[in-house]
């Protein structure tokens, strides 16, 4: 496949970022972390360090997570990924703290970055997440360029085809059919046309999802693929989360 990296370059003016970051704090997470450090691509890892949802044996230890914040930024998840809505706000404000202050004590260092379990959240997680010390929170609304408010950041890409994606994939295609249903299909494809377009007009290209679910579905190669493209391009700045404060929308 012939090498397209430079028939797309940076508009002078504009600001290409690209960052990553991932959810759960499975086990996983340190083989992703290892493609990343390959690449040279940033990433923030969304940890909940009892996660229910996980069984023990594949939640990541405190040395794999401490080994991991040594490299990568470490944000909050919860203490054991409780969905807030379904929890009284006592409850929800606590599980947030918890889950940050049992991180900090695991990484030595303050954690100001979080995300929302399975991007539910109602006003009053917003205010609590900025009460307990995050400036940055993320959901897992997708489609945009600009992460948008601090404590609701949205993103690029999930690591996941949807098919309600549909719609954009035809857009992004430019009404060509063949082209949207491959985009529809293939999120690695999905991915490399959003970093086209970023190249093209500026923004933040952010890529996010779970190892757990790149293992399951068998998509490590779509993985690497996408991030071997985006990878060690001069005009283009790679960025944990924390770092994309004030890159809103134009």
């Amino acid at each position: 496949m012939a090498d397209t990296r430079r028939t797309a370059p940076p508009s002078r003016h504009a600001r290409v970022v690209v960052t990553t970051s991932w959810d759960d704090g499975h086990r996983l997470d340190s083989r992703l972390a290892g493609l990343l450090a390959k690449h040279g691509v940033a990433g923030t890892f969304y940890i909940a360090p009892r996660n229910v949802e996980l069984a023990p044996a594949d939640r990541l230890s405190p040395a794999a997570i401490r080994e991991l914040g040594e490299r990568f930024e470490i944000g909050g998840h919860t203490l054991t990924h409780q969905r807030l809505p379904r929890l009284s706000d006592r409850a929800a404000g606590a599980e947030m703290r918890a889950g940050k202050e049992e991180l900090e004590a695991i990484v030595g260092v303050q954690v100001t970055s979080f995300c929302y379990p399975r991007g539910e959240y109602a006003a009053a997680h917003i205010e609590f997440a900025r009460k307990i010390g995050f400036t940055r929170a993320r959901t897992v609304r997708r489609n945009s360029l600009f992460p948008g408010a601090p404590l609701e950041m949205g993103t690029t890409v999930h690591t996941y085809a949807h098919r309600v994606d549909g719609p954009i994939a035809l857009r992004l295609a430019r009404l060509r059919p063949r082209r949207a249903l491959k985009l529809a299909l293939q999120w690695d494809e999905l991915a490399l046309r959003w970093f086209e377009l970023c190249l093209e007009q500026g923004g933040v290209f952010h890529i996010w999802g779970h190892s757990w679910e790149i293992d399951a579905r068998h998509d490590w190669h779509r993985l690497e693929r996408v991030l071997d493209h985006v990878a060690h391009r001069p005009d283009v700045e790679y960025l944990p989360n924390r770092a994309l404060l004030g890159l809103t929308e134009p």
